[in-house]
């Protein structure tokens, strides 16, 4: 009786660090799978467009490729998601009193909503290809939602952003996650 006893804890001793090493295992592999979505995702050719289209947040880094690529010519006009209340709303950004730039606000305030917005804007502006910006950990899950509710021709670039490791981590939580519901949920309709 006793032996048996020692035998079980002996195998629970070493199923312990088998379970541990089993879940190192699976958090490298995630980590390395999402490095081409969320670290190092594919960079777009950044062409001559008809739009710049800053998607939300529009930090102070996005607004400032937005404006060079405006200098540089790739687009006159800018449109610009912005918060419908509260930090980064149009009243809180001076780009937005610029007569070639358009701030308003997504309904729903989402990638799908963004999307849906620039396709009521495209339609009222005859917007055929645009210039997309948004940051780096973002890149890969926009592309497939603009590619599957926006009928324009875009192109993605992410800008980076300092990020801690911490927010590394949970960009890689968040991102896998929305794709997830970005697959199996509908589009939003455009509005306006």
């Amino acid at each position: 009786m006793n032996s048996i006893v020692r035998w079980r804890d002996t195998r629970a001793a070493r199923s312990i660090p088998a379970a541990l090493l089993t879940a190192v295992a699976g958090i490298v592999l995630f980590a390395l799978a999402g490095l081409p979505l969320y670290v190092f995702p594919p960079v777009g050719q950044v062409d001559d467009a008809d739009l710049i289209y800053v998607i939300g947040p529009p930090t102070p880094a996005r607004i400032a490729y937005e404006e060079q690529l405006r200098r540089d010519g790739r687009a006159d006009a800018a449109l610009i998601s912005v918060s419908p209340e509260g930090e980064r709303s149009a009243a809180d950004l001076s780009i937005c009193a610029n007569l070639a730039v358009t701030c308003e606000s997504p309904l729903p305030f989402t990638t799908k909503g963004e999307a849906a917005m620039l396709t009521a804007y495209a339609r009222e502006h005859d917007v055929k290809s645009t210039i997309v910006i948004t940051f780096t950990p973002h890149v890969a899950r926009t592309r497939y939602i603009f590619a599957k509710c926006y009928p324009g021709r875009v192109t993605v670039v992410g800008i980076d952003e300092h990020l801690r490791p911490i927010d590394w981590v949970h960009q890689y939580l968040y991102q896998s996650a929305a794709f997830v519901k970005a697959i199996f949920t509908p589009c939003a309709p455009p509005v306006g």
